[in-house]
């Protein structure tokens, strides 16, 4: 299964991350997430100024892992930063890290003739 990680902001304003797939129902659409969390921002102890980036599972109680999301409470859907998504593949996904977003590609080498 192809991995489609999302962060997706809900009418309530809550972000969750996760794995999201389109899912029909009885003629109607709506966007399932597997392995959905709550990503939680507060300050850190030491100021206040700044803050950290956390995750907590969303539905904890849930039986399944995947929950169903009507379409009528989603604002936004958007890609995660790489640091973000690297957290939540490390404890939630598929473990696979991919490149942050900020490394520069390095200079094509030349090459010199003559």
């Amino acid at each position: 299964m192809t991995s489609n990680v999302q962060i997706i902001k809900l009418s309530s304003g809550e972000d969750i991350i996760g794995n999201v797939t389109e899912l029909t129902l009885e003629g109607g659409r709506m966007l399932q997430i597997e392995k959905p969390c709550y990503i939680v921002m507060r300050p850190k102890p030491e100021n206040e100024n700044e803050y950290i980036v956390g995750l907590t599972p969303y539905s904890p109680y849930a039986k399944n892992t995947t929950i169903p999301i009507m379409p009528a409470h989603i604002v936004s859907i958007y890609d995660p930063s790489s640091d973000l998504l690297n957290e939540y593949n490390r404890r939630y996904g598929s473990g696979i890290v991919v490149p942050d977003d900020k490394v520069a590609a390095p200079a094509p080498k030349q090459i010199i003739t003559g």
